[in-house]
């Protein structure tokens, strides 16, 4: 059977694509910087939106343009710096998964397979006829895509629907079972190994198709807010983020409503007044947990979930989801841009580095806001050490493991990164030395915010020993996202006075 490979249909709604900028010529962007200082406000206005389509094209320009005597020129400049490092470390941690399958009448759960193996994590069937659902045969073709919108285009061609992705259910989904039924056709749906990591399609059933939009490495689908959480006068759907597996998603920390139109081409109004009462949590016999919403109604939670939901009239969104509120008893945004802000994990990478110093200690402060200091000492009997002391947030920051793989680092023959507590002692070539913990220190900092480390590293005792260089700390952080969604024929939800 030829290899399987994911089709590519254009979906009106699923993508968020910005429009072609046009090239720049050689002089462009130095001619736009000095316009950000004309007296013409709308000649800046128009400079300033120019510079930020070019993006890094223009990037050496406006770093320039920082140091300008023309304060309006400098603040601009700096402004827009910003603006665009910020994009384009986003769309880094954003990178997706490419993938490509042909499939022509392959039994569904033979394209699921191929496309977690070559996505490198695990898709499989969930709901209430994952069996009847493997032998389906479907037919699907395209060039290199995105993960996501190979999940989309599957999810057409089978009439599926997402319904958990790492251990997050979609609202209305069943939890997945985990375990293989009756096979039909001789064919019984792989069970994921690790369910918590896994993405689970389910049939749709004749649900409607869900408003999607595919960004990078993240899915945003809208649902209908439960009607039990309506609010007087104010309509509410709920958007979804699916980030990819492999994608560190710590948390949605805000959305920004760009476009968002009603079914009679009439603008609906973001509204963004906070809920008014949290709702009150309560333990109940047998482990489970009642919550008590304002209006007297009560909810019960799983605690074990990795999302209960509180339905009531203060909807509390998890991790992965935000609530979009409109002035409105509109039932559907025809159109709703905007973008959702959140948190992800960083790839291991070095976030602070010292060279060493044999006569004094050394102090940087690097990613993240990681300080580190670290200095070469010898007790009497002439034993060598590498003091390090680190201060972090605890929360932002985490150290890698041993196990824990490093760009550009070679194990060692046990597959350790040599590190401990993410320090990494390394001698002038950056080849690691075999260092010893003689002594550890952990105490928290201004009032728990940030953890202080201090690292007494004993150093090889081999007259021929490699001499220390270098001391770098490796580990990976919370960095902000920002993920564009264009969303059609939204479902928004309200509640009558």
């Amino acid at each position: 059977m030829r290899d399987i490979v994911v089709f590519f249909v254009t979906l009106g709604a699923s993508f968020v694509l910005a429009a072609p900028v046009p090239q720049p010529n050689v002089r462009e962007a130095a001619q736009l910087v000095e316009k950000l200082g004309s007296s013409d406000f709308a000649e800046r206005e128009a400079a300033t939106k120019r510079l930020d389509e070019l993006g890094v094209l223009a990037l050496e320009e406006l770093r320039a343009a920082c140091k300008s005597e023309n304060p309006e020129i400098a603040e601009r400049a700096k402004d827009l710096v910003r603006k665009i490092e910020r994009r384009v470390s986003s769309q880094r941690a954003l990178a997706p998964t490419m993938v490509e399958i042909e499939a022509q009448g392959i039994p569904l759960d033979a394209v699921l397979a191929a496309l977690s193996k070559q996505a490198g994590c695990e898709v499989v069937l969930g709901g209430l006829k994952p069996d009847e659902l493997a032998g389906k045969k479907i037919t699907v073709n395209t060039g290199k895509v995105p993960f996501w919108t190979a999940v989309l285009n599957i999810c057409d061609a089978a009439d599926l629907q997402v319904a958990n992705v790492s251990g997050f259910m979609a609202p209305g989904s069943m939890p997945y079972l985990a375990k293989p039924g009756k096979p039909k056709e001789g064919v019984t749906a792989r069970v994921a190994a690790i369910p918590s990591l896994a993405v689970v399609l389910e049939a749709r059933d004749g649900a409607q198709k869900r408003p999607a939009s595919v960004h990078s490495a993240v899915l945003i689908e809208a649902f209908e807010l439960p009607k039990a959480a309506a609010l007087a006068d104010v309509a509410a759907a709920v958007l979804q983020v699916w980030p990819e597996p492999k994608l560190g998603w710590h948390s949605s920390a805000n959305v920004k409503i760009t476009k968002s139109i009603g079914a009679n081409s009439a603008k609906l109004v973001p509204d963004y007044t906070p809920n008014r009462a949290m709702p009150q949590v309560k333990k109940l016999g047998g482990g489970a947990i009642g919550v008590v919403n304002p209006d007297g109604t009560v909810t019960l939670v799983n605690p074990g979930a990795a999302n209960p939901l509180v339905v009531g009239p203060n909807f509390t969104p998890n991790v992965r989801q935000t609530l979009v509120k409109f002035k409105s008893s509109e039932k559907v945004a025809s159109e709703l841009t905007g973008s959702v802000y959140g948190l992800v994990r960083s790839a291991p990478e070095p976030l602070a580095t010292v060279t060493l110093d044999p006569d004094k200690p050394v102090a940087v402060t690097g990613r993240a806001g990681v300080e580190m200091t670290a200095s070469v000492r010898a007790d009497g009997k002439g034993k060598k050490f590498v003091v390090v002391k680190l201060v972090y947030h605890p929360i932002t920051v985490e150290p890698v493991r041993r196990s824990d793989e490093l760009p550009e680092v070679k194990p060692d023959s046990t597959g350790s990164n040599q590190t401990t507590l993410g320090v990494r002692v390394t001698d002038a070539k950056n080849t690691a030395l075999d260092v010893s913990v003689r002594g550890h220190v952990s105490n928290f900092a201004q009032g728990g915010r940030s953890i202080v480390i201090e690292l007494t590293l004993g150093l090889p005792d081999a007259k021929d020993a490699p001499i220390p260089a270098k001391v770098v700390f490796w580990g990976n952080y919370l960095k902000p996202v920002e993920v564009p969604f264009a969303l059609k024929d939204v479902p928004l939800v309200s509640r009558a006075k």
